[in-house]
Formats: structure tokens, sequence, C-alpha cells
């Protein structure tokens, strides 16, 4: 019972640690610091780096979307670095352990998207976890995120909506996490593992990889709710600072 206690609590706090990093308003810190100015009071009403840029210029709106991927990649590195280098690993030795203590990494990495999207320091208005999402897929697959970049970019490119652009990149990225799980049981999963081998391989291809990037990408999505009405009645702004 005192195991089932402990693992219980580690997978609470990796959530939680995750859940304080994420509501570090990065895009409002910046904004009041460097421009006296709350960016969710103008534009979109956003603290995310999009909003940021279209406030502030572009400089501004790409050191946010840097910030916003760093506090995502710091707590799930911190998450791991724990679970696998402190006595904690000994104390919580147990076949459960050895199934689950994975999914506790994973688990700081959504608390992220849970605390950028509604901040306990901003209110509890918050971002939409793009720039989340990119740290996650940047820090565990170099798979995950050439397919992510290809996506993201293109579809910008070719629309100029940064919110659609978002959207298909979670999909597809999610999408792409998913193949690479069903791969794993095909004649060609030894291929597979050389082609994967490095940056990133250790995260890339079970069920808990894309089970999490399934999550971040359900509330990318689920944020990104008055984007997608207005891009259904042709009314979303085109991005204008990003060239």
């Amino acid at each position: 019972m005192d195991i089932i206690l402990y693992n219980i609590v580690v997978a609470f706090c990796s959530l939680f640690l995750g859940y304080i990093f994420g509501s570090i308003p990065m895009g409002v810190i910046v904004g009041k610091v460097f421009y006296h100015k709350d960016p969710r009071t103008d534009g979109s009403k956003n603290s995310g780096g999009t909003n940021v840029g279209r406030l502030f210029g572009k400089k501004a709106g790409l050191i946010v979307i840097f910030l916003d991927m760093l506090k995502c990649a710091i707590p799930t590195v911190g998450a791991w670095a724990i679970i696998t280098f402190t006595p904690l690993k000994d104390v919580l030795a147990c076949e459960m352990w050895n199934k689950l203590h994975i999914l506790y990494i994973y688990l700081a990495p959504i608390g992220v998207a849970i605390g950028h999207c509604w901040p306990i320091f901003a209110g509890f208005k918050g971002g939409k976890a793009v720039s989340n999402f990119a740290g996650f897929g940047i820090l565990t697959s170099w798979g995950v995120t050439l397919v992510g970049i290809v996506t993201f970019f293109s579809t910008l490119k070719a629309k100029k909506y940064v919110s659609l652009a978002s959207i298909l990149l979670s999909i597809v990225a999610t999408i792409f996490a998913w193949i690479l799980f069903g791969l794993k049981f095909t004649p060609i999963s030894d291929y597979v593992d050389i082609v994967m081998w490095g940056w990133g391989k250790w995260l890339v291809s079970g069920w808990e990889y894309a089970t999490t990037i399934t999550i971040m990408a359900i509330l990318l999505i689920y944020r990104h709710k008055p984007n997608i009405i207005r891009l259904a009645r042709h009314e979303e702004r085109k991005i204008t600072w990003m060239k």
C-alpha cells in the first residue's frame, strides 16, 4: 500500500511541477516589463508569442515563443533527472514503478500545457500551448520535430494563419507519433530503430509518448476554438510580423 501511495505522490508532484512552470506567464512578463502593457488587453487578448509579436514586434514575439518552449523543457528534464538519478528510484523500485515511471515524466509536460492555458499566476487566463507543444517535441524526438516544422511552416507560408498552422502541426505530429508506435510491431521495426537512433529515441515510439502528444494536442485544439470559428467564417486575421 505504501508503494502505491508513493507512486501516486510522485505522479502528482510531476504534474504539479509542470503546472507551476506552465503558469509562469512569459508573454505577460515580457509585455509588462519591457513594454508596460499586458498583451491580454489587446489584439487577440492572448499571452502567447503570436499576439505578443503582433503587439510589440517580431523580436518580442520570438523571445516569448522561446521562453514558452523552455518552460516546457525544464520541468520535463527535471522530472526525468529526479526520477533517474535520485534515491527515489530505489525507494519505489518495484514492478509497478518499472512500468509507470515513464508516465510520471510525461505528466510534467502535460502539467505545463495545463498551466500555460490556465495559469494560476495570471488569473487562469493564459495562452494556447503551441510553444509548449513544440518545446516538448523538440526535446524528445527529432522525427516529430521535423514533421512538425515542415507542417507548420508550409501551412503558414501558404495560408498565413498561425492558428491553422498550429492546429495542423498538432494533428500531424500526433498521427506521426502513433505511426511510430505502430511500426514497433511490424517486420521493419529494426530499421525504424536504426533510423531513429540518437536524439530522442528513448521517448519516441511508446504508447506513453503518443498518448502524451495526443493529450497536449487536444488541449491545443480546444484552446483554438475561437480561431476555428473565425477560420470557418473567413474572419481570422493573417499574420504580418512573421515573414
